[in-house]
């Protein structure tokens, strides 16, 4: 039986929580929510996820602050990372989270729910991949 794979989902919005943790649990993942950038970072010190999912605004801290921290941390500076945000395709803000360390820039209302789970997986193959070529 495959590893359950852990997803820490920072997201300040009730509805989408609920959206992606009921499909994302029920395509296997165990999902850790957290409802804004501090409450994120404490998360992810309790246990470690093996992708983070970031709302960009969220109250005290934001996802671009989160992620910030989250890959200037030598422990986490490899851990996957999404950008979720309603603000568009904004190639300025996609520039600036790929900057900071951003495995991908997803706009909620453009998520197809069904694929998502799918699209998860592959970040964290190509992230497998990638740490297998680096071990060669």
């Amino acid at each position: 039986m495959p590893e359950t794979k852990k997803i820490l989902l920072i997201e300040d919005d009730p509805m989408i929580v609920r959206l992606y943790e009921r499909k994302l649990s029920k395509e296997g993942f165990f999902v850790t929510v957290a409802f804004n950038g501090e409450e994120g970072l404490a998360a992810l010190a309790k246990e470690r996820p093996d992708i983070v999912l970031l709302d960009i605004m969220m109250p005290k801290m934001n996802g671009l602050e989160a992620l910030g921290h989250i890959k200037s941390d030598p422990q986490y500076k490899d851990l996957p990372a999404v950008i979720l945000t309603n603000l568009g395709d904004r190639s300025d803000d996609i520039e600036r989270c790929k900057k900071l360390g951003a495995d991908d820039y997803w706009v909620k209302v453009n998520i197809n729910i069904e694929e998502l789970a799918g699209n998860i997986n592959k970040i964290l193959a190509n992230r497998a991949g990638r740490a297998l070529e680096a071990a060669a």
